[in-house]
């Protein structure tokens, strides 16, 4: 189905020139929401991208103006009748996305406009280096419907820092991004229209660089800190596949679909 989807729906459009993979998360009418097929084309896309010798970054960046509102809830509303075991084959495919992305041998950046939510702060946290729209909006709002931010967590944590990371999970609140950059989240902040030229800078000053001597220095920086991320991942991945299926994942998912207060705030 992925691969149908990926030929048929361009859900990630890959486009290179110069040394450069150019990633676009294109699927407008959800807010480029990270869905099932979203996410199997954009690990398909960085597959194609991860050995060829020719490509030397990688950039990430939404359709029409919007990075990312997230996990795909449509996708996260059949969860609630799934199994445990299909939960937990969903949890996986986002896990997969953002260890790949993380590992990845080539430098990723990310290019974030007006918002990024939930799911999609995962993708922030395993690039090397994110520009953010200086207006952009970010939350980890999984908790507000009941929800757990698990697969994003140890690339989160391992970024921005146990602190950081409970003060904005728990309280779900919506940040800027001078906030993002504050606590680690992203790298630079700008106006939208000077972001084209610097994501140019950035992309000649890595190309400037040894391939196999940043591929190296990268798996050299994850070492120090990989442990924790493959020893948590299938503690991760469970507890997103049964928080969906939870009486409070139910509920929280339902109460947004019907557009009402879950009962938890009443």
């Amino acid at each position: 189905m992925a691969s149908l989807e990926c030929s048929i729906k361009p859900l990630v459009e890959l486009n290179q020139s110069n040394g450069i993979s150019r990633l676009l998360l294109n699927d407008p009418t959800k807010r480029n929401a990270l869905s099932k097929g979203m996410l199997s084309c954009l690990i398909k896309a960085l597959n194609k991208i991860k050995d060829d010798e020719r490509q030397k970054i990688v950039v990430i960046r939404g359709a029409e103006g919007v990075f990312s509102s997230g996990a795909d809830l449509q996708w996260m509303q059949k969860g609630l009748s799934q199994t445990h075991e299909q939960n937990l084959a969903d949890a996986n495919l986002f896990y997969e996305a953002f260890e790949l992305l993380n590992n990845f041998p080539k430098p990723v950046i990310i290019w974030v406009e007006k918002y990024a939510m939930g799911g999609a702060l995962g993708l922030l946290a395993t690039a090397d280096y994110v520009v953010a729209d200086k207006d952009a909006r970010m939350a980890f709002s999984e908790v507000k419907l009941g929800l757990v931010p698990a697969t994003i967590a140890p690339f989160v944590i391992n970024k921005i820092g146990n602190s950081h990371a409970r003060a904005l999970m728990l309280s779900a609140a919506s940040f800027t991004a001078k906030k993002a950059r504050q606590v680690g989240l992203v790298h630079e902040t700008m106006a939208s229209k000077d972001i084209p030229a610097r994501i140019d800078e950035l992309c000649e000053a890595f190309k400037g660089n040894g391939p196999q001597a940043m591929a190296t220095t990268k798996q050299l920086i994850n070492q120090m800190g990989q442990a924790s991320l493959s020893q948590n991942k299938a503690t991760c991945t469970s507890a997103i596949a049964e928080a969906r299926s939870s009486a409070e994942g139910v509920e929280g998912v339902k109460a947004f679909f019907e557009k009402r207060l879950p009962e938890w705030n009443k």
